[in-house]
């Protein structure tokens, strides 16, 4: 999950720096940052989401299991 989120990252920095020294006349140092930012930014922001909504999850279940629901 994480190398195709990497991946993603990637080609989405890719296209926004191409647009970026295109469109925008920027350089290519700030074309490198922008591809950076979004191989390494994507990754870590969809992984913080996932555990954050992952321990919402956690804290659901205890609230369950204290009722007897997820008794069989």
């Amino acid at each position: 999950m994480a190398l195709i989120l990497f991946f993603i990252g990637s080609f989405l920095g890719i296209i926004v720096a191409a647009v970026q020294t295109l469109f925008h006349n920027a350089t290519l140092w700030q074309a490198f940052g922008t591809y950076c930012t979004f191989s390494l930014a994507i990754p870590f922001f969809v992984g913080l989401l996932a555990y954050a909504l992952s321990n919402l999850r956690a804290m659901d279940d205890e609230t369950e299991s204290n009722y007897g629901m997820n008794k069989a």
